[in-house]
């Protein structure tokens, strides 16, 4: 079996990577992090208007602890937020709330070494996560600087009896996807096979893998399918993972 833990920080500018003189100390720019100004329609609905931001992570991970920077601007340092909701979601359609949070205010130092004690999402399996402030420490807009969550990718633990693990996207899809393959025998080729939901076979084709290659396009020509609801197979040696995959226009 494979696995492996990796660490990642969400950033929302590529200069935040050269802001820090050490790994857990973070500049007091502005624009060095997130910043709403505005409320907008929140994901979950029943949020109504909010500050929010959502991150997509590609794959489906399990969470564990995370970190938090607050806002580190020192003319600014009352944007940062207080309490916030975080919730997350496999499809950005269902979510689960895992709790109501605090955050220190920052202390605006190049110092600033964030709250260690960021909330832990104890093994969640979740592609999405979504953090929705309530309160900031005053003014109008919400921000923080950094987070970092410590993910363990079950996509490359192999059940020896499953033989492969496989992953679809995106999805919704509008023309091609993207299929992300695992397995313990690379020498085998995948078959995909994709149905409408009436059963009809629709595509029927042969992959062959290459070592060390996780990705590879999948041709759907999206184009000639009508919206709605299809069925696609992933199939090795004799093991089988099926996907529902939804045509959106």
């Amino acid at each position: 079996m494979k696995k492996k833990i990796i660490y990642i920080a969400f950033m929302l500018l590529c200069q935040i990577t050269f802001a820090q003189c050490y790994p857990d100390r973070h500049s007091t720019s502005w624009f060095d992090g997130w910043v709403s100004c505005e409320t907008s329609t929140n994901p979950i609905t029943s949020y109504g208007e909010t500050h929010w931001i959502m991150y997509d992570f590609g794959y489906e991970y399990v969470l564990n602890e995370s970190k938090f920077w607050n806002a580190n601007e020192p003319k600014n340092l009352q944007y940062g937020i207080n309490d916030f909701n975080i919730d997350y979601s496999i499809d950005g359609v269902t979510w689960t709330n895992l709790g109501e949070f605090q955050i220190e205010q920052a202390s605006g130092l190049s110092t600033y070494e964030g709250d260690e004690n960021g909330p832990d999402f104890n093994g969640a399996k979740a592609r999405y996560v979504l953090i929705t402030p309530t309160t900031n420490f005053g003014g109008n807009c919400f921000g923080f600087s950094e987070i970092k969550i410590n993910i363990t990718d079950p996509f490359e633990v192999i059940n020896e009896e499953e033989g492969f693990n496989a992953l679809v996207y995106p999805n919704p899809f509008e023309n091609d996807i993207t299929l992300r393959i695992v397995t313990l025998d690379e020498n085998l080729p995948v078959t995909y096979r994709l149905f409408d939901i009436l059963g009809r076979e629709i595509l029927n084709n042969t992959l062959d893998l290459t070592e060390d290659i996780e990705t590879y396009p999948i041709p759907l020509n999206g184009q000639s399918l009508s919206i709605g609801i299809y069925i696609l197979n992933i199939e090795q040696n004799s093991n089988i993972k099926s996907f529902k995959l939804i045509k959106r226009e």
